[in-house]
C-alpha cells in the first residue's frame, strides 16, 4: 500500500498520512499499544528536519478513513501539492 498526504500544520511542522518506519513504530509503541508498524498513520514531522523520526499521533482503521482525512486537508487548503 502506498499512500501519502502531507499538510502544513505550522511553520516547522507537517502532518502526514503515511506508513511509518520501524524506528517510528518502536518509539511510539511505548506510549501507544495500537502502534504495530502496519497500515496508515497520522504523524507530525519536522519541515526543517524531515529525516528525523516522526511522532505518531493516530492510526487509521482503513485506507478509506485516511483518504477522508486527506480530502479534509485538500478542502482546507493545507494539503502540500508537492507531496
Amino acid at each position: 500500500m502506498t499512500f501519502q498526504a502531507v499538510a502544513k500544520f505550522s511553520n516547522d511542522e507537517r502532518l502526514c498520512i503515511c506508513e511509518i518506519t520501524d524506528a517510528e513504530a518502536a518509539l511510539a509503541v511505548e506510549d501507544s499499544p495500537f502502534v504495530d508498524g502496519f497500515g496508515l498513520y497520522l504523524v507530525r514531522m519536522s519541515a526543517s528536519n524531515p529525516k528525523a523520526p516522526a511522532v505518531v499521533l493516530a492510526k487509521f482503521t482503513s485506507e478509506e478513513a485516511a483518504a477522508k482525512m486527506a480530502n479534509f486537508f485538500r478542502f482546507t487548503g493545507t494539503l502540500d501539492q508537492a507531496a
